[in-house]
């Protein structure tokens, strides 16, 4: 986790909320016609920046000899869910259940790790993660598979979720 403060909501709070929250989005965005165009330049936004951590992560395994991860898609959706609920509590925190349901998921898989960071910018993050030991050490982990979910919130402020897996 990078950034300053502490944490008072809880795993499953805040994944009920970030499902309620989608919904409405999803809800909302099929019955007026006004609120995806508003939405479409926000979701490109962060997209590109999901790629451009995705692209960053490969680069610094190449680095050192490691080869590139597969992009999940369903995880990198998971990822973008988990930052959007945590920019609409302004809260930085880990989804302790994660791991868990990888592993219920996709039992072969032993291995997981996740970051999760807040920045001004996606590059003050990216330098964030990489000058922590612990989350460059996910980055270059034993992993086969990553997904990334990047929130742009309204203030400007970054939001990342990285998810590993392998």
């Amino acid at each position: 986790m990078i950034r300053d403060g502490s944490s008072s909501v809880g795993t499953r709070a805040l994944r009920v909320v970030i499902a309620l929250a989608t919904a409405a989005v999803v809800v909302g965005g099929a019955t007026m016609g006004t609120a995806a165009p508003a939405a479409a330049a926000p979701n490109t936004m962060s997209a590109q920046l999901a790629y451009d951590f995705e692209w960053a992560i490969d680069v610094e395994r190449a680095h050192v000899g490691l080869g590139p991860l597969v992009v999940d898609p369903v995880v990198s959706q998971q990822a973008l869910e988990w930052s959007g609920g945590m920019a609409l509590f302004n809260t930085l925190v880990e989804d302790r259940l994660y791991v868990a349901e990888m592993s219920s998921a996709v039992p072969a898989m032993s291995r997981y790790g996740e970051n999760v960071g807040v920045g001004p910018t996606a590059a003050s993050v990216e330098a964030a993660f990489m000058a922590s030991p612990p989350h460059r050490a996910n980055m270059l982990g034993n992993y086969t598979h990553m997904g990334v979910g990047v929130f742009v919130a309204g203030n400007g402020m970054v939001w990342v979720t990285e998810r590993f897996y392998g």
